[in-house]
Parts: C-alpha cells; sequence; structure tokens
C-alpha cells in the first residue's frame, strides 16, 4: 500500500478496533454483573433455606430430648409433642427399650421397614452414631413407607440411663412434604433448585422430583465445602439431576450436619443478556462491513486513477517486447487504418518499422498474404467478422518457391457497447520449429504404417512357415504314439510329446500377442451361457490339477453374459492355467458373483502370491514372477498379457487382489443379459454311426509331403480310406480314379497359385454334390474364416490336434439331422487361435 493511504487506512482502523472494543467491554462487564447478582441472590436463598431447616432440626431436636426425660421419668409427653403431630411436623415417634423392643409408638406406626430400624438401633447401641454428630442428634437416610410413596426422614438419639448405660433410642420420622412446600413457597426465578442434605453428601429434601432423588450422595462431585465450615462456594454446572445447568451455592451449616443448596438456571439468568448480545454484535458486525464497504470502494477508486496510466505504461512495454508480432487497427475509421504495431510485427513481416501506421489493415496484411479471403470482413470492419486464422510463407531471400519462415497469423474483433466493432488486433507468430515438427511427424507416422504392413506381412508368413513344421511333428507323434509299445519308446515320445506342446506354447503365445497389437482380432459379442465356459475349462484343466495333486473345484452358474464366446473362455483358460501353474498345494476355485448388472467371475488360487510391486507388472509380456530359471512348465510370461489384451478389447476390467504366500485372486466382470430364446443346438454326445465310426472316405489335399504323410497316416488308424493328393490338379485327378470322398480335408496354401478353398469347391462341382469340407490352415488372417463361413465348410488351424481333426471329421460325416446349422471350428479345442 502507498503511503498516502496508509493513513486513512489507520484511521479507520481505529475506529473499527475501538467499536467493537466499547461493545466487548459492556458485554463483559453485563455478563459478570449478572453472575455476581445471581452469587449473591443464591447466597441469601440458601442462607434462609439453611435457617428453616435448623430451625426444623432444633424443633426436633427438642422434641427428641423431652421424649427422652419423660421416657425416663415414665411420664406422659406433654402438650408440645403432641402438637407437633398436629402441626405434621411428626409423622410418627417410636421408642425401643435397650432390647430392641417397641416399648411406645405414636402416630403412624407403618412408616419405615422394621429391619431397617433395626440397623440403626444397632449402630446407636454400639456408639456409632455418637461420632461426627450434633450433640448426639443423628439424621437418617430418607426412605418410601411401604405401602405408600410418600418421603420420610428419620431422626433419632439415643437414650441413657444416669449412669451413661444404654437404655434404647427414640426415633421421630420427618415427612420431606414440610420441606418441599416451604421451598415451594420461595420466589424463586424459573428453572431454580432447591434442597438440603446431609454434610456427608446423601440428599434428604429438593423442591421438586423429590421421590427420585433423595438418598442420592453428590459428596464425590468436589463441589461440597467442609461440613460445619459455615462458608458458601459457588458452583457453575451441569445439574446431574435434570440435566439443567445452574448457578449454585453450597451453604454447610455450623449447627447441623446439614448442606443447602440452591442454583439458578443459567439460561433465566443469561437467556434475555445473551440475545441482546447477539443483537448488539450482528449491529457492530454490519457497521463494520458497511464502513469496510465505503472505505474500501474509496481505497479503490483511487488506486484505479493512479494505476490506469501505470497499467496503461505496463501494456505499451510489454507489448514492444513481446516476441508475437501485434497489431490493432480502429474499426470505426473509414479503411479501417492501422493505429499500432510493434516491433516484432515489422521484423516478422519483413517491413520497416511504423511501415503499416496509418495504412489501411486490408493492404498490410492482405499484400502478405497469397490467400486474403478470410481476412476481408475484419479488415473491412464488418459488423459480423468473426475469428480469423490463417498460415503462410513470408517470401524470404529464398523467395515464394522455398519459403523459410512460416508464419500464423490470428485477427480479432473487438466490440464495444451493443456490439459495435470497434477496432482489430491481429498477433503474428513465427511457427516454422512447429512446421518442421509436423512435417518430421508425419513422416515418422509413414514409417510406422510401412512398418505395421511389414510386420502383418511376416504376421501371415510365420502364421504358416512356423506352424507347418510343428504340424507335421505333431501328425507323426500321434501317428507313431499308436504303433509304438516298447516302454522306453513310449517315455521318449512322452518327452517329445513335452517339447512340442512347449513350441506350440510358444508360437500361440508369441502369435496371439502379435496379432493383438496390430488390432487384427476383432470380438463377435453374442449371449450365451457361463456353464459352457466353465466346462470346457473344467475339462481342459482338471487333468492338470490331477497330475499336480490339486483341487480344482469350479461353482456352476446359471447367468448368461454377453461377450465373445471364444476370446471370454481364452482370458479364463489363462487365468485358470496362470493359478495351475503357479499353485503348488492346496486348491483352485473358479466362481461367479452378481453385481448389478455385471457378473463377476472370479479365479481364487492359493499359490504363491504376487507382491504389490510387482502386480501391474505381470501383465507384461514375459514378466514371471516366481520363475527366475524360466521354467518351460512355468509357462512363458505371455498368458496375462493376452488377458489384459483381450480384456481391453471386450471392456471386461480385470483387477487383481493378492498376498505373497497365502494366494491371488483374479475377478473378471463381464456384462450380465437375459437368456436367448431356447435353439436346437447339436448335441455333445451325438449318436455315432457305423459309417462315422470306420470307412469313410476321406480325400487329403497337402502341398507339404511330410504333413501330407501325417494327416493320412492318421485319419488310416481311425479307419478310414484316405485318398491323398499333393496339389488342386491331384485332387482333380483321384477324383476320376476313385470314388466321391465323403469328407475332404484341404490345406489352404497349394502349389501353382491355388487354394484349399478352391480345390473344395471344385471338387463339390465335379461330384455335383455338397461334400462336407474341412480347411487346415496355417494363417491366421481372419478372411480365412470369412472364406470358411461363405463355402459353409469347418476350418482348422495348425497345429492342429488328433481330437481336433477327429472330431472335425465326425461332425462332417453326422446325419443331416444332427448337422450344426452352419459350419465352425470344433468348440471343445484348447488351442484354438483368436480369429476362430
Amino acid at each position: 500500500m502507498e503511503a498516502r493511504l496508509v493513513l486513512p487506512a489507520v484511521a479507520v482502523a481505529v475506529a473499527i478496533a475501538a467499536l467493537w472494543w466499547t461493545l466487548l467491554t459492556r458485554i463483559d462487564r453485563e455478563e459478570r454483573f449478572l453472575d455476581q447478582t445471581t452469587r449473591q441472590h443464591t447466597a441469601a436463598m440458601a442462607q434462609l433455606v439453611e435457617e428453616q431447616a435448623i430451625a426444623t432440626f432444633r424443633r426436633l431436636d427438642d422434641l427428641l430430648i423431652d421424649v427422652a426425660s419423660h421416657v425416663e421419668k415414665d411420664i406422659p409427653l406433654l402438650i408440645p409433642t403432641r402438637r407437633s403431630f398436629e402441626e405434621g411436623l411428626a409423622a410418627s415417634i417410636r421408642i425401643y427399650d435397650a432390647n430392641s423392643w417397641l416399648s411406645m409408638g405414636l402416630g403412624r406406626t407403618t412408616t419405615r421397614n422394621p429391619v431397617l430400624e433395626w440397623e440403626e438401633f444397632a449402630r446407636h447401641k454400639s456408639g456409632a452414631h455418637r461420632k461426627g454428630n450434633q450433640k448426639g442428634f443423628v439424621i437418617g437416610l430418607p426412605f418410601v413407607s411401604p405401602g405408600t410413596s410418600d418421603v420420610f426422614i428419620p431422626v433419632s438419639r439415643r437414650l441413657e440411663g444416669a449412669d451413661g448405660s444404654f437404655r434404647g433410642v427414640a426415633v421421630i420420622d420427618i415427612p420431606a412434604e414440610v420441606f418441599s412446600r416451604f421451598y415451594s413457597r420461595l420466589d424463586l426465578p424459573r428453572g431454580s433448585s432447591v434442597a438440603i442434605a446431609r454434610a456427608d453428601g446423601p440428599l434428604l429434601a429438593r423442591q421438586a422430583l423429590q421421590d427420585q432423588v433423595f438418598g442420592r450422595s453428590f459428596r464425590g462431585s468436589g463441589l461440597w465445602p467442609e461440613a460445619g465450615s459455615g462458608t458458601v462456594r459457588h458452583h457453575r454446572v451441569v445439574s446431574p439431576v435434570d440435566g439443567v445447568e445452574r448457578i449454585y451455592a453450597f451453604r454447610a451449616s455450623a449447627d447441623y450436619p446439614l448442606m443447602t443448596v440452591v442454583g439458578e438456571s443459567v439460561e433465566t439468568v443469561f437467556g434475555a443478556w445473551r440475545q441482546n448480545r447477539f443483537y448488539s454484535i450482528v449491529w457492530a458486525a454490519a457497521t463494520t462491513a458497511v464502513i469496510l464497504l465505503f472505505t474500501t470502494a474509496f481505497l479503490v477508486q483511487l488506486q484505479r486513477r493512479r494505476h490506469g496510466d501505470r497499467a496503461l505504461r505496463i501494456r505499451n512495454r510489454a507489448m514492444e517486447w513481446s516476441g508475437d508480432g501485434i497489431l490493432i487497427a480502429d474499426a470505426t475509421r473509414p479503411g479501417v487504418p492501422v493505429v499500432y504495431t510493434n516491433p516484432a510485427f515489422s521484423r516478422l513481416m519483413g517491413i520497416g518499422p511504423g511501415a503499416a501506421d496509418g495504412r489501411a489493415a486490408r493492404d498490410v496484411l492482405g499484400s502478405l498474404m497469397e490467400d486474403e479471403e478470410g481476412l476481408c470482413p475484419l479488415c473491412d470492419g464488418a459488423e459480423d467478422a468473426g475469428d480469423t486464422r490463417a498460415e503462410f510463407a513470408r517470401p524470404g531471400a529464398a523467395g515464394r518457391g522455398a519459403p523459410e519462415v512460416w508464419l500464423e497469423l490470428r485477427a480479432s474483433p473487438v466490440r464495444g457497447a451493443g456490439g459495435r466493432l470497434v477496432s482489430v488486433i491481429a498477433t503474428v507468430r513465427d511457427i516454422t520449429e512447429h512446421k518442421t515438427a509436423q512435417a518430421a511427424l508425419a513422416e515418422a507416422r509413414r514409417e510406422a504404417d510401412r512398418a505395421n504392413i511389414g510386420k502383418s506381412k511376416f504376421l501371415a508368413a510365420a502364421s504358416h512357415d512356423l506352424r507347418q513344421p510343428v504340424q507335421s511333428l505333431m501328425l507323426l507323434m500321434e501317428a507313431l504314439s499308436a504303433r509304438a509299445t516298447d516302454p522306453a519308446m513310449r517315455k521318449i515320445l512322452t518327452t517329445m510329446d513335452r517339447a512340442l506342446g512347449a513350441l506350440k506354447m510358444l508360437l500361440d503365445g508369441l502369435l496371439d500377442v502379435s496379432r493383438l497389437e496390430a488390432g487384427a482380432v476383432e470380438p463377435k459379442r453374442a449371449v450365451f451361457p457361463v456353464t459352457e465356459l466353465l466346462d470346457r475349462i473344467a475339462a481342459n484343466s482338471r487333468p492338470v490339477a490331477v497330475r499336480k495333486g490339486l483341487l480344482l473345484h469350479i461353482m456352476p452358474c446359471d447367468a448368461h453374459v454377453d461377450s465373445d464366446p471364444m476370446l471370454l473362455g481364452r482370458i479364463l483358460q489363462n487365468l485358470v492355467e496362470n493359478a495351475l501353474r503357479y499353485t503348488n498345494r492346496g486348491r483352485i476355485l473358479v466362481g461367479c458373483r452378481r453385481r448389478g448388472a455385471v457378473l463377476r467371475i472370479e479365479v481364487w488360487d492359493t499359490g504363491i502370491g504376487i507382491p504389490t510391486d510387482r502386480q501391474e507388472d505381470i501383465f507384461q509380456e514375459f514378466v514371471q514372477v516366481g520363475n527366475a530359471s524360466r521354467d518351460r512348465d512355468q509357462g512363458l510370461g505371455l498368458g496375462l498379457a493376452v488377458v489384459r489384451r483381450l480384456a481391453g478389447m471386450l471392456n471386461h476390467p480385470v483387477t487383481l487382489r493378492s498376498e505373497p504366500g497365502r494366494g491371488s485372486v483374479f475377478r473378471v466382470e463381464v456384462p450380465l443379459a437375459d437368456p436367448p430364446a431356447p435353439a436346437e443346438t447339436l448335441a455333445e454326445d451325438f449318436p455315432v454311426t457305423a459309417r462315422m465310426r470306420a470307412g469313410a472316405r476321406v480325400l487329403v489335399v497337402e502341398d507339404d509331403p511330410i504333413v501330407r504323410e501325417g494327416l493320412c497316416a492318421m485319419i488310416r488308424q481311425w479307419g478310414h480310406e484316405v485318398f491323398p493328393a499333393a496339389s488342386f490338379g491331384e485332387a482333380v485327378e483321384a477324383l476320376r480314379r476313385h470314388p466321391d470322398p465323403d469328407v475332404i480335408v484341404a490345406d489352404y496354401r497349394l502349389g501353382e497359385g491355388h487354394t484349399g478353398t478352391e480345390t473344395i469347391r471344385e471338387v463339390r462341382r465335379r461330384s455335383k454334390r455338397p461334400i462336407p469340407g474341412i480347411l487346415v490352415t496355417g494363417d491366421t488372417a481372419p478372411e480365412r474364416l470369412a472364406e470358411a463361413e461363405a463355402g459353409k465348410f469347418s476350418i482348422l488351424h495348425k497345429p492342429v490336434l488328433a481330437d481336433d481333426l477327429r472330431r472335425a471329421i465326425a461332425l462332417a460325416l453326422a446325419p443331416a439331422a444332427l448337422a450344426p446349422p452352419a459350419p465352425a471350428t470344433p468348440s471343445g479345442a484348447a488351442s484354438r487361435e483368436l480369429v476362430d
């Protein structure tokens, strides 16, 4: 704040401080006055209550002394004794002899339980009541008379002979109503309370709630003065009886072991004062706000005037030093002349300093741009003109053919009151580096596209060329296994089968990840029951679990979901296989939970678990936890990478919760769906005819001799007659030399530019009947599936398992009534490709 504004600000601050100090001082003074007045009033009332209580107990003490003397002399009671009954001061008088027998009773005789009376008698007899009492006068604990709700206060005195021997006890019962009536006649404010209590704490009488509080002791609260001190103490506390906050006066009697308590309600005392305090604070706050408002408005107006010129100077300086070119034109004058340009504008536009000032904006900007149509509305001062942006190359030393400097021009209208165009502001920025970066980015994208095309070609070649020899080995292995009987040979074949399985797993994983990254897999969503996937997983995974000694439990589920059945099955199969690999003991559980509109499929295991800092890494390729030696039996680290990509493609969230040493749980959330209308499907256990078991004619078309030999050997073992062909021409020739085949098994890529699709169609055309066809290919392109659907034949992807091929041939040979409505690959293959 500037020096000239300090003095007014200090003056206003002092005035506000004085206002609040006066107000708060007055409020504090009123509060202390009310508190002091209340304390004085309660002290006076406590003294009055004490005097009444002392007078009452003194009369009773005199009555007890008179009773004791008359009992000693065996003479009748005097008139004052009978008068005390008539006044209601005493409800009953009882005298007990030294043997605790009731020797005399006046008034009500059933005011107290005899057992309690005997206890008090025992205390007097033992002399226990002599200590701490006023001249032997004892005030007992209040009690309720049996059969009534009346509260009585017993007072007693020990009867002694001339020699001080114990002669008995005299007891008088005082109705507590004697004190309550007196308290109700006192002129006390609303919410006040009056009570008397013994010095040791028990409450004797109260103006209200007598039957609820009599006998309760409050000595432990620390508020009670010492007995017999004759002093008054004040405390502001919440009453434990009725919950009302009061200012209490506690007065201890010097004559009798009594304590008088008088309290006035804080709400009654301070209620009106609190309301006035609130109004005073609101008034002071409003006054302060008004003062601050006017003061702030004055200071703001004063500062605005002084800062206006400074802001203008700073703005002009900033525009002078700006790296972007700035042009301002006056749209209210004819021709929209330029009124200001900064040095950066002249430098970027290649003109002299101030050369554009006074010239029409159209001439300055349009002469430097080849296309000035977008600037025409602004440069001409049109009222409907809007923002304009343009990029252009400034002619430089290299000429227009090879521009070196690229500029970006942005022009905007400035409107005044009523939306009238008053000026035009244009900025010019050097974007040469940005244009260079854009060109480099475009070139990088073209390079990436070329690389992607090369990658797709490589995948197509790898899918066929890499799978072809693996297919040959697997077929020959199947044929050899049926003939090998020597145990040593079968052991070698088992080892070879494991090696081929590992090789097939590697090829499947690598090609699956590559095809997912290339976007070659498209989901085909459908509504289907989850139980089909769970049954398939159980069939594929239970032998592995049994071999490892694990318990695989799959909970049944009758829900239907909306997803791609093949891709979702691949996700769940990979999760179960991952659990089987990393679980050495215990169990694996697969179950489903309904959560609103989604079905949560969970895979639990008791395996090694995954540390928290590695739970995100395991979804990367070739990342494994607990397999530092790269054991092939524990996979290659590609299964969860495929899970992540498939889940992202299907929009099925996958979550993980794991604890090292205790296991993991993977969750997949799939949208629930209503069950579709029932349709006829091929029974899983369809009847097998004699034609399906043996004697069928199978035409095998395969250009690779090793694969062809393996296929023929394996099909012959199943009892079928095989016609081998190496090309399109040999297949046609075999059709002339042999009867028409029942099934055609053809490789997709054949020699001389022919395909298995063409061969199947030509054989069908020549035989003039729709012979079932099975296309075996290592090409994973989606077009192969489209060709199979168009030709109404099945498709198997290499490497083909023997069970898959055998099932495909059985389905092809099935009667028409049992055949599926549309050809498709076998649904039970655990190693199906992602395009299936």
